[in-house]
């Protein structure tokens, strides 16, 4: 059930189809609520609202500053056209970036040595400091086609290198010992079939409800690119759906309230706690990745990786095809130079010795 609208709470919808909320009791004055609709900025100011306090109102930002820079992109066709998910992801890098005075820089100042600034701020956390130069980029290469600016000034800025495999995948032990601490009928249990027998990102997998099921098929559109995907369903998977019976259009749920996951993080946390009493240190996504490392060693193509895991590109099928097929080549190799390194030995009588001893 969705949660009932904040105390005195009014929606408006402006001439530009833009929804605005407000704070207004009885015929009293009416204060526009800052943030995000529900975020930790608008529940703060319903709050104080509430208690009798004034909160100032947000002054519009200069034009060609920063902070009027990112309302225009968060207003365009570019930004409603993003998945909400990533629509969220971005606000909040925006809204970090433009804390203080840093929304009020103009344009004009905004060079890259600006962008190195912002990146070498997060020198200690490189994978932040990544996301940072790629969420500006992101808005400066609009602001370069809506024609507010000349050039893109992150273009030309090294970003930070980072010696990473991604997430870990689950070895065959972390999957026994994750079955033996939660037993079949449990949400972890489902959580982790799910999981396994679809190859699905979190942001998906605690959306999967009886709606997505056709016959044997589940038909479902990624949240992160819009993809079309289509997974068999695997016979354990199927039987564990079957006995589902939580009357939500999710079959995931939390354990306390057995309503469906809010968010992906939501869902995330849980499950890594029961990863935690499990003794297993990998996560959601490892699996996700074990998935495709399997089916890439059984000889599965770029296509097939795209179309079962939702890929666009064939970027992220060619990295695990690629290090599949430089496995087999290399045992391949192996197994050729074992039997020609064993023929002299044999010749010379000394693999016979070897043999007899």
């Amino acid at each position: 059930m969705p949660k009932p609208r904040p105390l005195y709470v009014q929606k408006h919808v402006t001439r530009h189809g833009k929804i605005v909320w407000y704070f207004r009791i009885g015929t009293g004055p009416r204060t526009r609520m800052p943030g995000q609709y529900g975020d930790k900025e608008f529940m703060e100011a319903h709050r104080r609202l509430l208690a009798g306090e004034t909160i100032a109102p947000k002054r519009p930002a200069g034009k060609m500053t920063l902070q009027w820079l990112v309302d225009q992109y968060q207003e365009s066709a570019a930004f409603k056209q993003l998945s909400p998910a990533t629509q969220s992801v971005r606000r909040n890098m925006y809204k970090n970036v433009c804390k203080g005075d840093a929304g009020s820089a103009l344009l004009s100042q905004i060079g890259r040595a600006t962008i190195a600034g912002g990146r070498d701020k997060r020198a200690d956390t490189p994978f932040a400091a990544i996301s940072f130069m790629k969420m500006m980029s992101y808005l400066f290469e609009w602001g370069v086609d809506a024609g507010y600016m000349d050039e893109n000034p992150c273009k030309g800025v090294k970003r930070p290198k980072v010696k990473t495999d991604g997430h870990k995948p689950w070895s065959e032990e972390d999957i026994i010992a994750f079955y033996r601490k939660h037993p079949a009928g449990s949400q972890a249990r489902l959580a982790m079939e799910l999981l396994m027998f679809t190859g699905l990102r979190r942001s998906d997998v605690y959306r999967i409800g009886p709606q997505h099921i056709r016959g044997d098929v589940i038909e479902y559109r990624a949240t992160k690119n819009g993809e079309d995907l289509y997974i068999a369903l695997h016979p354990i998977l199927k039987a564990s759906l079957a006995a589902v019976k939580t009357g939500h259009m999710a079959y995931l749920v939390t354990p306390i309230h057995g309503r469906p996951f809010k968010s992906a993080a939501s869902f995330g946390n849980w499950f890594g706690e029961m990863c935690r009493e499990a003794g297993v240190s990998v996560r959601a996504h490892g699996i996700r990745k074990s998935v495709a490392q399997k089916l890439a060693e059984l000889g599965g193509s770029n296509s097939e990786l795209k179309a079962l895991f939702g890929w666009n590109s064939d970027a992220m099928a060619s990295l695990y095809t690629r290090k599949a097929d430089r496995r087999r080549m290399a045992l391949s190799a192996a197994e050729k130079l074992n039997e020609n390194i064993l023929s002299p030995h044999l010749e010379t009588g000394v693999g016979e010795n070897q043999k007899n001893d």
